[in-house]
């Protein structure tokens, strides 16, 4: 059988089942042979699997645009787990896979997904800042592009997440944000509307990477699932969590508030996959939903 006819049958695998088993749970396998639960979705604001060969001794490293993407071993084959920025124009695009002396390319395909649109009200100040803030904004912005892009190699890294907090799912991942009339950046996070003092968890282990008060997201939460997987938390009334701290699936780490730019208490969870905010809802099981 040869390579293209084995990729072509372990990417018919993840379609057909829609959902990966985590192997390491079952105690089967070793943690470093563990295959993260979620979907593959290759359009903007996705997650793409991408298959870069047999295994071999030598594990590979891929880029995508100089950040570095997730490889795991899947049924002796390497495969790239990499986010697919929303802002993406569908088309063919490429990782930069080096492995040993040997550096390629390897293609994929982002296809079109559209996005509804959502108006909102804020305060004024929210959406058009005045000046003497502008510096603040500007240096906690420097500050979040910094942490968002961590990398901590991990052999573990548990991505069979539950949902953080205990509420209906309001504003969706991706939505085009007309904010006061103006058009503004697409969600890039996964809203869920809850009561001020709802505990928000961990939703699979993790290092507490950052915590902070930000004009923006309000009291926040960073967590670091290793290999470029991280959430974010925002909009807390409270943070029950210290930045280094491990913390475990279900831990608490706040609780859901209105701080920072919000029309009222709900809990804004981003997940970022290499640098980039892609759908939370990949992550969860649709029965967990």
């Amino acid at each position: 059988m040869s390579d293209m006819d084995l990729s072509r049958r372990f990417f018919r695998f993840i379609f057909v089942t829609g959902w990966v088993t985590l192997a390491a749970a079952t105690g089967q396998v070793s943690a470093a042979k563990e295959v993260p639960p979620f979907r593959e979705s290759r359009v903007p604001g996705g997650v793409a699997w991408i298959d870069l060969g047999p295994s071999t001794n030598l594990k590979p490293n891929a880029t995508l645009d100089a950040s570095r993407v997730w490889v795991l071993e899947r049924d002796g084959r390497w495969v790239a787990i990499s986010g697919i920025a929303l802002a993406t124009t569908p088309g063919a695009y490429q990782l930069q896979v080096t492995q040993g002396s040997e550096t390629r390319a390897v293609a994929f395909v982002v296809k079109a997904k559209s996005y509804p649109v959502q108006t909102l009200k804020l305060n004024r100040a929210m959406v058009d800042p005045p000046p003497d803030v502008m510096a603040r904004i500007e240096r906690e912005s420097a500050h979040l592009k910094t942490v968002r892009s961590t990398w901590r190699e991990s052999e573990v890294t548990n991505a069979a997440f539950r949902l953080p907090s205990v509420g209906p799912l309001s504003s969706r991942f991706g939505v085009a944000r007309v904010l006061n009339g103006k058009p503004r950046s697409p969600h890039a996070g996964l809203d869920i509307a809850a009561a001020t003092g709802t505990p928000v968890v961990a939703p699979g282990d993790a290092v507490v990477l950052d915590v902070g008060d930000y004009y923006f997201c309000g009291k926040s939460v960073f967590l670091d699932h290793g290999n470029g997987l991280l959430t974010l938390y925002c909009h807390l009334s409270e943070i029950n969590a210290k930045a280094g701290a491990t913390v475990r699936q279900g831990d608490r780490i706040g609780a859901v508030g209105s701080t920072g730019r919000s029309t009222g208490p709900h809990l804004h969870w981003t997940v970022y996959l290499n640098g980039i905010a892609v759908e939370p809802e990949l992550f969860i099981p649709i029965a967990k939903r």
